[in-house]
């Protein structure tokens, strides 16, 4: 009896183990050691930083198109030839075309050694003074800016702010259209809280003082000037680049007298991609806006005081100027590439993109920023989902392309070309971007937060990640953010600007980022897959899979 009773048993337990689900094999692909493999040849110096355009990004791009097509996923890129011998042409044959791997486009860079001129031409009766003003000394030109040159004189707008409660608006009624604009940066009262000015502008909750400089030359764009005088009162003018001062440039990787070569001294752009124009923002000495501006003794001390009546000002031309402005360098055009393949689903007419950068900044002044977590972390989140989603052995409901995306470091330059030149002209239902998922930010106390940013109206995608998170005992520590159109400084930007609602994870940024320690060694590899695992399980419940 006793032996009946466990046969029974031991029967009712098979039956119940084989009535339950075969284990998840595209989940069992997402492994601490199926990450870390990729994960350490992107991040090593072989690939020198994968700075865009670069040798190094070049070799990371035949790595991830390589690990594509070990997956067994599709290539979506462009058409290309393959080559033929010599003997083969003799014998009339035509190259044969297949689809590649990349998405080809090309950037153009300005040259490091930018120089700047401006020149002001005063004119009295029938003659002229021509006077070159000295960069560092009489005049600024912060931020990137690319070739240019123009002939314009100036109009004096005051403060330039716009506010209705205040009533001033020195936009109104000033013929700007292709002239110099010439403001007073902050506002009258800046420095007293209880002014009207200050408690005026700060009921706003988008003020900030920085936020309020961008609508000034915004407003001015947008009327037309094509160039920004900008004086700064009470503020020390002094150059950026003096050349007496011993060991002026120090950190904590270099210290010494010259200025060493740096990535961030680089323009790179699509061309023909933005069709606003840029206007440059140059900023002046007091000794040129006092000389710019009549009854600037006077003037500029009463527009000072915490009482002026900003909305009082009206617009001024000044008379008998005109500056010459030019910035020259040599540009040159270079080829960068995407890495594009895809998994076809049920329903082909619309995609779900899966996407992570994988270029970082580069090699400089003897060290290799290898970009561990910024973003090969990202790049290799994306390559295992590819390789689980193959696994698994199921179809998804959509087709999944799976993209590496190139030149974010730069602008989101490879994502931007991707939403204008669509391969197929597919059309996208849903970007998911994985960008720096490897480490613990500086702000995180749990050591296993997650940012999960996503578009207003899809609420469902937060009951989902939770939902998984919690089923599978990730232990994660979801934080949302939700906007009408999600903006930072990632590829599901271009996505999000587009309509196409996005999914953005992030675990924050923490002290190595953009230095050469963001190494392997400090990725939490265990963090890290979980969140690949969370993505991938999110994944089958969003989309779908059969």
């Amino acid at each position: 009896m006793k032996h009946f009773l466990f046969f029974l048993l031991s029967v009712m337990v098979l039956s119940n183990a084989s009535a339950q689900e075969p284990p998840d094999k595209g989940l069992e692909a997402i492994t601490v050691g199926a990450v870390e493999g990729p994960l350490k040849f992107l991040s090593s110096d072989w690939t020198e930083g994968r700075e865009v355009g670069t040798r190094g990004a070049y070799m990371a791009a035949d790595y991830i198109a390589s690990v594509f097509q070990m997956y067994d996923i599709k290539p979506l890129g462009d058409m290309a030839e393959k080559r033929l011998s010599r003997e083969f042409k003799l014998k009339g044959q035509k190259p044969q075309s297949y689809r590649s791997y990349f998405q080809n486009f090309d950037l153009i860079t300005e040259t490091r050694a930018r120089q700047s001129e401006l020149q002001w031409t005063k004119t009295t009766g029938v003659s002229s003074q021509v006077k070159r003003l000295i960069e560092g000394v009489d005049f600024q030109l912060p931020g990137k800016y690319g070739t240019m040159e123009l002939d314009a004189p100036v109009v004096f707008l005051g403060y330039g702010v716009k506010n209705k409660a205040l009533k001033c608006d020195p936009f109104q009624k000033s013929d700007l259209n292709g002239k110099i604009v010439f403001i007073l940066s902050g506002f009258a009262g800046i420095n007293d809280q209880k002014s009207i000015n200050y408690t005026t502008l700060k009921k706003d909750s988008l003020f900030s003082v920085n936020q309020l400089e961008r609508e000034k030359i915004e407003n001015a764009r947008k009327a037309g000037a094509i160039a920004v005088f900008k004086y700064s009162p009470g503020k020390k003018f002094q150059s950026a680049t003096p050349s007496n001062l011993p060991m002026f440039y120090d950190n904590e990787f270099y210290e010494g007298d010259k200025k060493q070569d740096d990535f961030y001294l680089k323009k790179i752009s699509l061309p023909n991609w933005d069709k606003t124009p840029q206007i440059p923002v140059i900023e002046i000495s007091r000794v040129v806006a006092e000389a710019l501006l009549p009854g600037a003794e006077s003037l500029l001390p009463e527009m000072q005081k915490p009482g002026y009546n900003m909305a009082g000002f009206k617009a001024r031309e000044i008379d008998n100027s005109r500056f010459r402005f030019k910035i020259s360098g040599d540009q040159k055009v270079f080829r960068a590439r995407n890495v594009l393949g895809y998994i076809e689903g049920e329903d082909t007419d619309e995609v779900i993109v899966i996407g992570g950068h994988y270029d970082h900044v580069g090699k400089y002044n003897g060290f290799v920023f290898n970009g561990a977590d910024d973003n090969a972390s990202g790049t290799v989140g994306m390559l295992t989902l590819a390789r689980a989603i193959k696994e698994s052995g199921k179809k998804p409901a959509k087709t999944i392309v799976f993209a590496a995306w190139t030149g974010e470091e730069q602008g989101l330059w490879g994502s931007k070309y991707f939403v204008k030149n669509i391969p197929d002209n597919l059309k996208v239902a849903l970007n998911i971007n994985l960008d720096m998922i490897g480490r613990t930010s500086i702000q995180d106390s749990t050591d296993n937060y997650l940012r999960i940013q996503y578009s207003k109206g899809h609420e469902n995608f937060e009951k989902v990640f939770n939902k998984v998170n919690q089923t599978n005992r990730l232990s994660l520590d979801l934080r949302y953010k939700v906007d009408e159109q999600p903006k930072g400084g990632s590829d599901f930007v271009p996505f999000a600007a587009e309509g196409v609602p996005v999914i953005a994870l992030f675990t924050g940024l923490h002290r190595d980022y953009h230095h050469p320690n963001d190494e392997l060694e400090f990725i939490d590899l265990d963090k890290m897959t979980k969140i690949i695992q969370l993505t991938y399980l999110g994944l089958t419940d969003i989309v779908g899979f059969k």
